[in-house]
Parts: C-alpha cells; structure tokens; sequence
C-alpha cells in the first residue's frame, strides 16, 4: 500500500498510523511525503520494517539517480536535462 502526501509541515507518527491500521496481514507499505518526519515518526518507522518511509530529499535524490532508466512516458512528465558546468582547475 502507498500513502502519499504533499504538505507544509513535517508527517506524524499517527498519520502513519493510519497505514498501518489499513493494511492487511502480508502488505507492506510505502509512505512518500514531499516534505519530512517528525522524530516520533521516524522512530516509528524505524520500528515498523513493513513500512518504508521517503522524504522529499530522498525522492529528488531517487529520481535523479534512476532518471535514465525510466520509461518515455515517465520522462516526459518529468522533463529534465542533462547540464554541464565547466570548472577551472588550478594546478
């Protein structure tokens, strides 16, 4: 099951609660969040392994790591493009 939310303020430890509580015996959860978890809430996580929380740095970092192998479709909705800065080297 995957919960995700978009919002301001750090995710709490009952909102991922609710999950769980939707979960059935044998799922395993996903909760993607654009912004973070508060301290209960990871520490919550850390003690549920049948859900895997991801934060919005986690996501970006995600995306761009696995960009390339994603599909066309997926691409064009997330358009992105290769960009090269040179940089002086001093020796």
């Amino acid at each position: 099951m995957v919960q995700v939310k978009s919002q301001d303020s750090d995710i709490k430890e009952t909102t991922i609660q609710s999950l769980k509580g939707a979960m059935r015996e044998g799922d395993y959860g996903l909760f993607v969040t654009l912004s973070n978890y508060t301290k209960k809430a990871k520490q919550y996580l850390d003690n549920t392994p049948i859900i895997r929380g991801i934060n919005g740095t986690e996501l970006v970092d995600l995306v761009l790591k696995y960009y390339d192998s994603l599909s066309e479709k997926y691409r064009k909705m997330i358009p992105l493009k290769m960009v090269y800065i040179p940089v002086i080297s001093i020796v």
